[in-house]
């Protein structure tokens, strides 16, 4: 677990940051909705203050990441995705398939958007989302200040006792600015899009001065963040390289302890394994055992130990090959969530004796020799390209299109002019069974 003080501005007192082993007692759960209406019925500030606590911690924890200039603050209102569900029905022997259209990551203002521009579809910003988003970013930042004030310990001996090498490396995620001076002309139309108040054009306009994110164990500051250093490792249940980085602090921190032990002349517990610390401790345990039981002090000289004990590295922790992985698993992620978004898109269309169609907002041309845009269809939450079939089109500009064509396993979309506007669009996001 780790724990942190906050100054008034929202950002980390470095001296207060705590990473230690820890047992969670669970009383309930709670669910985002759950959480939600708490704070909105004043419960998460009365009997569940501690809800309201870390919302206003939350809220401070994002303004300070836009004062430096986070994504947040860059590109306000993100361009919302549809996430689809697939669960199997035994009874019916087919997959249910159902549509969510979240704000993406919440990275948006912390506001229900008002006024010109509001999209219906997409989920209203949630306050139980930021504190997740908030705390869990300042978690990657922390740990990250954290690591960098610990010192690396090698191999020394204390009163005849070798002491554990302990080095811990971590994977920091960096992320250059963007360069605005020698891209003038594109920067001043990203502003001319906000100043229009075209939303989603201009948060897909901004997407191109976005530079990419490297993983380095080298420190440095990330500019979507906002911060001076970051380390992803706050959902080892669904991510290789966070599950890395918990094994690597869990070793380190029975490093010290067992180094602590040794200094006190107590021998290492029978428990504790080679894999535990992440090298071969064989050696080291029956040398501390011996020493301690015979008190022989003949050997004092730290050189003679390093001679005489070697730690083999057990059970390498390499981050490559986590993100390797994660990197391989992506574009099978990607096909499959495509899949489903299509299916759920060919059920509307069988079930329906009327053209399926719905509302567009044209985000920007990708070829106009072809006269190609981009396009985001606010009912299902789907970015995606199109042929227009009257030549220009303008940013910002809706448009009324069908589905002409939809197969799923290639992959294959279509959008034409509809004939007249509305029709499925008004129907819940739930496609029937097939």
């Amino acid at each position: 677990s780790l724990g942190v003080e906050l100054n008034a501005d929202g950002s980390i007192i470095p001296s207060s940051i705590l990473v230690t082993p820890s047992m969670i007692q669970v009383d309930y759960r709670l669910s985002y909705d759950q959480v939600d209406e708490m704070l909105d019925e004043g419960v998460g500030y009365t009997e569940e203050w501690q809800i309201g606590a870390m919302l206003e911690a939350a809220t401070k924890r994002r303004a300070h990441r836009v004062a430096h200039g986070s994504t947040e603050g860059m590109v306000p209102f993100p361009i919302p995705k549809g996430v689809v569900s697939a669960e199997y029905d035994e009874e019916k022997g087919d997959y249910d398939v159902s549509l969510k259209i979240e704000t993406t990551h919440n990275s948006g203002a912390n506001v229900t958007l008002e006024g010109e521009g509001d999209d219906p579809y997409a989920s209203p910003v949630s306050s139980s989302q930021l504190i997740v988003t908030e705390m869990m970013i300042m978690a990657g930042e922390a740990i990250g200040k954290w690591h960098q004030a610990q010192t690396t310990q090698e191999i020394t001996a204390s009163d005849g006792l070798v002491q554990l090498p302990n080095e811990l490396k971590l994977p920091y995620r960096r992320q250059p600015a963007p360069d605005f001076k020698s891209r003038e002309a594109e920067s001043r139309h990203m502003d001319f899009l906000y100043a229009m108040n075209k939303r989603y054009p201009h948060a897909w306009y901004a997407r191109r001065f976005f530079n990419s994110v490297q993983v380095s164990e080298d420190a440095g500051p990330h500019f979507g963040m906002g911060l001076a250093c970051y380390v992803q490792w706050t959902s080892p249940i669904r991510r290789l390289t966070d599950l890395q980085v918990h094994a690597a602090l869990k070793r380190y921190l029975r490093k010290k302890r067992i180094n602590l032990l040794i200094q006190k002349g107590i021998p290492i517990p029978a428990d504790i394994a080679s894999m535990d610390v992440g090298c071969d401790i064989t050696q080291l345990r029956e040398y501390i055992n011996t020493a301690s039981e015979e008190k022989d002090n003949s050997i004092t000289s730290s050189d003679k130990v390093k001679e005489s004990l070697k730690f083999k590295t057990v059970d390498y922790i390499d981050y490559s090959s986590g993100l390797g992985m994660i990197f391989a698993a992506r574009p099978i992620q990607s096909s499959s969530s495509s899949y489903w978004h299509l299916e759920y898109i060919r059920r509307l269309v069988d079930e329906s004796i009327d053209e399926v169609m719905f509302e567009s907002v044209v985000l920007g041309c990708v070829n106009q020799e072809r006269c190609q845009y981009a396009i985001y269809v606010y009912a299902l939450g789907l970015e995606h390209r199109y042929v227009s079939e009257t030549g220009k089109l303008e940013e910002g500009k809706k448009l009324w299109l069908k589905v002409s064509s939809v197969n799923p396993k290639m992959g294959l979309l279509t959008f034409s002019l509809a004939s007249k506007s509305g029709g499925i669009h008004a129907q819940p996001t739930s496609a029937p069974a097939a």
